[in-house]
């Protein structure tokens, strides 16, 4: 993975949280979308991905996040999608309808 996102992943219970920091684009899309996939537990219903310390995400990180809800759709999991209100990335998302597909929180609580 480029230096400019790194993926962490933690699980409590059913839920696994996996929190992307730095920036999401062309150059990294594909491999951020694969380093989830691959902390990606089969043994949890809702997988959610944490934008909160995510400082940019262009249309290939968007299309990530509709790829990995289909994918978690196949395994019947439930994929979620942390953004804070005030965070920049919100606006993108809306515009593209994401939140009609992902359930966009406003926080991890």
């Amino acid at each position: 993975m480029t230096e400019s996102a790194r993926v962490d992943a933690r699980t409590s219970n059913d839920v696994q949280v996996v929190r992307i920091y730095g920036e999401v684009d062309l150059t990294n899309a594909v491999e951020v979308r694969d380093a989830i996939s691959r902390v990606a537990s089969a043994d949890v219903t809702v997988i959610v991905v944490d934008l909160s310390e995510t400082g940019y995400l262009d249309s290939s990180g968007i299309a990530m996040l509709f790829r990995l809800a289909e994918r978690a759709g196949e395994r019947r999991q439930e994929l979620r999608v942390v953004v804070p209100p005030d965070s920049p990335l919100r606006a993108a998302l809306e515009l593209t309808n994401l939140p009609r597909t992902i359930p966009v929180l406003p926080t991890l609580e």
